[in-house]
């Protein structure tokens, strides 16, 4: 059986550090997001949530946790390195046209 991974990642906690960040508290927040209080601390409480529910999150703080989130995992993307490959070769390649156009 594989075993599980834990997520290092605490979205409770980025979503409370936006909240303070935003001076927008608890109650506030539920309001916002048209939940209970009861429903409110259960999301806080939580190191997880359905993406649904993040969604709804990041749409109220105008932050994007799918981006940071993202950004943690931190995954060599085999499209950069090409990407950077691409680049050089078009610098080369303009000097060369450079070089040719002056000859």
């Amino acid at each position: 059986m594989k075993s599980k991974v834990k997520n290092p990642i605490a979205i409770n906690e980025l979503i409370l550090s936006e909240m303070n960040r935003q001076g927008l508290s608890t109650a506030d927040f539920a309001q916002k997001l048209q939940i209970s209080m009861n429903s409110m601390y259960h999301i806080l409480k939580r190191s997880s949530m359905q993406i649904d529910r993040l969604w709804d999150i990041c749409e109220v703080l105008q932050l994007n946790f799918f981006k940071v989130l993202a950004d943690e995992i931190n995954i060599n993307k085999p499209a950069d390195a090409q990407i950077d490959q691409l680049k050089q070769e078009n610098k080369t390649l303009k000097e060369v046209i450079k070089m040719l156009g002056k000859g």
